[in-house]
């Protein structure tokens, strides 16, 4: 099961993701990161996989999708949390994602 906390602060969009992330889950984070990005135009946004027990890899596929969405908006795409993801799934993070030791670290990466 996945949880998914958003908080929205000095101009960045905040996705906590908790548990586990499989297919069904895969939906639940597609639809709030579509609703974030697309209908309410957000521009800067970070994923945070610090509390993440298990990952389907087919999150390659939103982080690829959703970064060159932000891109193309002329925002930027963060990841904190991608050690553990990178080392225990064997997931590749795409040149267009900026990596973060942790989400304070988002803030200083960018002038709003």
């Amino acid at each position: 099961m996945l949880k998914i906390d958003t908080i929205y602060k000095k101009g960045i969009l905040f996705v906590r993701l908790y548990g586990v992330i499989n297919k069904n889950a895969k939906l639940e984070l597609e639809k709030t990161l579509e609703s974030a990005i697309d209908k309410v135009g957000i521009k800067y946004l970070l994923l945070n996989f610090d509390n993440i027990y298990y990952i389907n890899s087919d999150i390659t596929q939103i982080i690829e999708k959703w970064s060159k969405k932000i891109n193309e908006n002329g925002g930027k795409f963060f990841i904190c949390g991608d050690d553990k993801i990178r080392e225990e799934y064997s997931i590749d993070i795409s040149g267009t994602t900026f990596k973060t030791k942790d989400e304070f670290s988002a803030l200083s990466m960018i002038n709003i």
